[in-house]
């Protein structure tokens, strides 16, 4: 995963665009997400564009990418990425455990 992480690094140093430019591109491929997914589950109106779940996976790549370039060019390192997202990961999960205890107590 490193290298891959080398390469992303890479790429971020290498885009031409601006933080908040980089800002409107994620919102850009949030919304490229939602109408690939939106076509994939046949919503009303989506159906036209006849996306598929593999598209969705693409287009949340882009996202995922992005959301990393702008880490990145904010100056977040390796090790302050992992912290970050080992604290989400934990808040996250606690918040599940918390709503499945509920669930239960009921």
């Amino acid at each position: 995963m490193s290298d891959l992480m080398k390469q992303i690094r890479l790429a971020a140093e290498q885009e031409p665009k601006t933080v908040s430019q980089q800002f409107l591109k994620l919102m850009e491929e949030v919304g490229e997400s939602s109408q690939a997914y939106l076509s994939s589950q046949h919503a009303s109106g989506s159906g036209y564009k006849q996306l598929t779940t593999a598209n969705t996976k693409e287009e949340l790549t882009d996202v995922l990418l992005v959301t990393l370039a702008i880490l990145h060019k904010l100056g977040t390192t390796d090790e302050e990425l992992a912290t970050l997202v080992s604290t989400k990961t934990a808040k996250w999960l606690s918040k599940q455990d918390h709503l499945t205890s509920k669930k239960d107590d009921k």
